[in-house]
């Protein structure tokens, strides 16, 4: 017998329980989609804290490290240890858009990796219980594990914040470049959307990481990753052309300019352009028009305009009935989207370089190969651009530039990376063979890798801390008055070297931190001169114990940007008066600063 449908009693019907919390949500939630016209949007548990995180101002400077340093003085390379949001701020005023190109290697959220807490209010106790994982230094870093419900979300709030200051920092030609697996490549090609703006996605390139091996696996066999590229602004970004890489293209023809292939000038387009279907004549009078498949439905016209076709009418040949454009052999081709060439190198070939190094096996853990970064910065910025990295990890990005710049005598591209002290794991290799950070890792393969290559620029090491000024008293000589001079000022707050307190300055000045430092004696005193515009220093410190008259009017000459002297080098503010007085003088546009 076939089944008998079950009766249903409306009178039961009408008598169930209406869910009262739930119809009201409904209810905002229609409501507000009609005031607010609902559309899309991508949002995740914890967005307004990392709005906040990108908003919020930063409390920290940069400590000068001369001992963790390959020249400090003259290198316009720097290297920053610490938190690298803290870090990204800190470069926000001085290197606001003159980032030409950012390449990061972010953790890849795979549950085994560490990403950022980023939680500034939080007492160390409360961390401890709220978490139950710490790092020495603080609250800083835990691990996502897979089982935490916000997996994902405490992913993107890490990540949302730092991919908005870098924004800020790239030049309008400039481009960033993300490396990912897919963990969080779609979230990731999400969040880069919202940041950077949909308009100006690049490429999601495709790069062979593995060649071989993974035989186990239980479905496919992943032996790809994801290089995520965007644009601060297409209408400015343009690629250069790959030099190694391989044309399908036959260049069967040559004339006086060169090889060339022919290509023909009409085409099919379902947006026919009428303007675009006009008559060519070659030069024995014969008539050319775009080709249509169906004469009573024109759907074909020229790819160049009449002004282009007059212009380069000699680079025109007519044959079999049809107009071709010869298309020259260029000295290279346009990069692909698929890196699976041994020349872009594999994750084996990053830890291989390593491994040739340091002489020891796994120092590092997945180091990216200097090969494929070397091909990203080459077809993605210039020849003198500054290539940022905030995620430096084993420092390859600083390897694969002092490369390019070996290989291309032309080139003088310089680095900024920034990494954590992040502490390596016990019982490491890297530990055994003596380094207690990930920092320390870095910056050793950034020298070993310099005297590999024969690179004499070095680098300048520099670290987030806190600030060692209390307050600023930022004016021209011109601006001040007797009041202010006479006030007891006592800005410093600790016992800094004379680096940290010419940070000090150079952060709250929002100047460049890679120009050149000269130590020189004046008047048999030692300054500091940070070199800003060339020929005249941009910043003049004293920091000793005896400024005299002669060394005060001897600095004001210089015509410094900003003066700097420490507040115990005053013994009373008579002193400080003829000092402010000295630079009214002689030198009125110099804000004069004392720490």
């Amino acid at each position: 017998m076939p089944d008998i449908p079950e009766k249903i009693n409306l009178s039961d019907v009408n008598s169930r329980q209406v869910d009262s919390e739930l119809l009201n949500e409904l209810r905002d939630l229609f409501v507000k989609a009609e005031e607010q016209k609902e559309r899309y949007d991508f949002t995740w548990n914890g967005k307004a804290k990392a709005y906040f995180e990108a908003a919020a101002p930063t409390t920290k400077t940069l400590r000068a490290q001369p001992e963790e340093s390959v020249n400090f003085e003259k290198s316009e390379n720097l290297f920053i240890t610490g938190d690298n949001l803290e870090a990204l701020k800190l470069l926000q005023e001085s290197y606001l858009g003159k980032i030409d190109m950012i390449y990061i290697d972010p953790p890849y959220n795979t549950g085994k990796d560490f990403v950022y807490q980023d939680n500034f209010k939080k007492t160390q106790k409360e961390n401890d219980v709220s978490e139950g994982i710490i790092d020495e230094a603080g609250n800083r870093l835990v691990k996502n594990e897979k089982s935490n419900g916000r997996y994902h979300s405490d992913w993107l709030t890490m990540m949302y914040p730092r991919l908005k200051l870098a924004r800020n920092l790239l030049s309008d030609t400039g481009a960033i470049f993300v490396s990912i697996d897919d963990n969080e490549q779609s979230n990731l090609k999400l969040l880069m959307d919202e940041v950077f703006g949909e308009d100006n996605f690049i490429s999601n390139l495709i790069w062979k990481s593995k060649s071989g091996g993974a035989n186990d696996s239980r479905f496919f066999a992943t032996d790809h990753e994801y290089v995520v590229v965007y644009a601060k602004n297409t209408n400015f970004f343009a690629l250069s052309l790959d030099t190694n890489g391989e044309s399908s293209t036959s260049y069967n023809n040559e004339d006086e300019k060169g090889q060339y292939s022919l290509e023909r000038l009409d085409k099919q387009s379902i947006q026919y352009s009428e303007s675009m279907n006009y008559e060519i004549v070659d030069p024995e009078g014969n008539k050319y028009f775009p080709k249509h498949i169906d004469p009573t439905k024109p759907n074909a016209s020229w790819r160049w305009g009449k002004t282009k076709v007059k212009e380069k009418y000699d680079e025109l040949v007519f044959k079999n009935g049809n107009v071709y454009t010869k298309n020259y052999k260029k000295d290279g081709v346009v990069p692909r989207s698929l890196l699976i060439d041994d020349r872009f190198g594999r994750t084996r070939t990053g830890k291989t370089d390593l491994t040739n190094l340091f002489g020891v096996k796994n120092i590092f853990s997945a180091p990216k190969p200097p090969k494929l970064l070397k091909f990203l910065i080459d077809i993605a910025s210039q020849k003198d651009s500054i290539i940022l990295d905030f995620f430096a990890g084993s420092g390859s990005t600083a390897d694969a530039v002092m490369q390019l710049n070996k290989e291309n005598k032309e080139s003088s591209r310089k680095y900024i990376l920034s990494t954590l002290d992040e502490c390596v794991p016990d019982g490491s290799v890297a530990q055994i063979e003596g380094y207690t950070s990930i920092d320390q890792i870095s910056r050793e393969r950034i020298r070993r890798a310099a005297e590999k290559n024969g690179d004499t620029s070095g680098f300048r090491a520099l670290k987030v801390d806190s600030t060692g000024l209390k307050e600023d008293v930022f004016k021209t000589a011109g601006e001040l008055d007797q009041v202010d001079l006479l006030k007891d000022i006592d800005n410093h707050s600790d016992n800094r070297s004379d680096y940290d307190l010419l940070y000090d300055v150079l952060v709250d000045s929002a100047l460049e931190y890679n120009r050149p430092i000269t130590i020189d004696t004046m008047n048999a005193e030692q300054i500091i001169k940070y070199d800003y515009f060339g020929e005249l220093s941009g910043v003049v410190c004293y920091f000793g114990e005896n400024l005299t008259d002669e060394l005060t009017r001897q600095i004001a000459t210089l015509k410094p940007l900003i003066a700097v002297f420490k507040e115990s080098t005053f013994d009373k503010s008579a002193q400080k008066v003829n000092v402010m007085e000295q630079f009214r003088i002689i030198s009125p546009d110099t804000k004069v600063k004392v720490i």
